[in-house]
């Protein structure tokens, strides 16, 4: 078990999702959000050619080294964790619909189509990156009607127009599905079995 009395986590967010899963696993932290300008990292990686997967992973690195400048010297130690997630469909990033308009397309463009969500994390340390991890889930939307898709966004909580794709898979989003493959976690926006598996590794190789 991860022993929280020895861990000094820093979550780079203050997204509640992430915030509820390090809760959920007994996973002590504190919040700093990172204050960067996210479209400018995504515009740069599509100019250069760069896949979605890494852009998700180059957007986690941001965040974590963004918030390992702003600790204090004595807390340099701690673990930065920054994470974020891309949802993206035949090599093209979707970003959060942002209201209910935008929703409305957004769910006409992934209707009946397999897309995937990419969540990454970045471990940062003394102002380097120890660890790095993306997965990646796919999910198959029905064939949704008009009527559907306006049903879903009138009864669908306010909150989903920020979440990549556009739904909360643990509330009405999951009725959106078909099939889904891939981590329940991942799906969620943070990859959190392999950073249990690092924190557990990083603490048991300080005990021996």
């Amino acid at each position: 078990m991860i022993d929280n009395e020895q861990l000094n986590l820093i979550l780079a967010s203050n997204s509640l999702g992430r915030k509820s899963l390090l809760n959920g696993a007994n996973i002590a932290f504190t919040a700093l959000p990172a204050d960067i300008d996210e479209d400018i990292i995504k515009r740069k990686n599509i100019q250069l050619g760069i896949e979605p997967a890494q852009t998700a992973q180059d957007l986690a690195d941001a965040k974590a080294l963004y918030v390992s400048k702003l600790v204090s010297v004595e807390n340099r130690s701690a673990l930065i964790l920054g994470s974020d997630q891309i949802c993206h469909l035949h090599g093209m990033i979707l970003d959060k619909p942002g209201d209910k308009a935008n929703l409305l397309g957004h769910l006409q463009q992934l209707s009946g189509k397999t897309h995937i969500l990419t969540s990454a994390l970045s471990i940062v340390q003394n102002g380097q990156v120890v660890f790095r991890v993306k997965e990646e889930a796919r999910l198959t939307m029905y064939d949704l009607s008009a009527a559907e898709i306006a049903d879903y966004i009138e009864q669908a909580d306010d909150d989903v127009v920020n979440a990549a794709g556009g739904y909360h898979l643990e509330a009405i989003g999951v009725q959106l599905f078909r099939q889904i493959e891939g981590s329940y976690f991942t799906i969620l926006g943070l990859p959190l079995l392999p950073l249990i598996e690092f924190l557990r590794g990083t603490q048991y190789s300080q005990t021996i």
